[in-house]
């Protein structure tokens, strides 16, 4: 069975610092009846704000860029209203549940989340603890899919995503 996951804007950086786009490229094109990585817009468009350099990279956006579209590839999401209203309802709840972030601040993340239950990805991959995976976060997106007979995808960190590829 084939693995199917988005990695959420962060890793791209990750894998950029740790200087591993070539290996994981390569992983996962060796993998690629095992782990497909999809892609959708609002990741891309989060990666084109991203500084055109870097400290220690002259070229981070584009370097950022040719990651994901490697990864990718024809892998694309396409955005429904249906994602839209499921992050509003994820932002409701998590709202109800505690969470202060503000919704202009975290509704990437839980349109993220939501075209991936969607879509009935296995796997969504971040490292961002204070937004997308925080616990109120993680309890709307639970509850609001339990509500609606949605199964919600497995989130892991970026070192087990490593882990599952070497």
């Amino acid at each position: 069975m084939t693995l199917r996951i988005i990695l959420d804007t962060c890793i791209y950086g990750r894998i950029i610092e740790d200087r591993l786009e070539d290996k994981i490229i390569d992983r996962v094109n060796m993998y690629k009846h095992d782990i497909t990585i999809y892609g959708i817009k609002v990741i891309r468009n989060e990666i084109r704000a991203a500084p055109k350099h870097s400290r220690d990279r002259y070229d981070l956006r584009t370097s950022l860029l040719r990651l994901y579209d490697n990864l990718v590839k024809e892998h694309i999401i396409k955005l429904r209203p249906l994602a839209g209203n499921l992050a509003a309802l994820y932002y409701k709840q998590y709202v109800r549940n505690g969470g202060s972030v503000s919704s202009k601040e975290i509704i990437n993340d839980m349109i993220i989340v939501a075209e991936a239950t969607i879509e009935k990805l296995d796997i969504v991959v971040s490292d961002d603890n204070r937004t997308m995976l925080s616990v109120h976060a993680k309890e709307a997106y639970y509850t609001v899919n339990k509500e609606h007979n949605f199964l919600t995808p497995n989130f892991i960190n970026y070192s087990d995503f490593k882990k599952k590829l070497f």
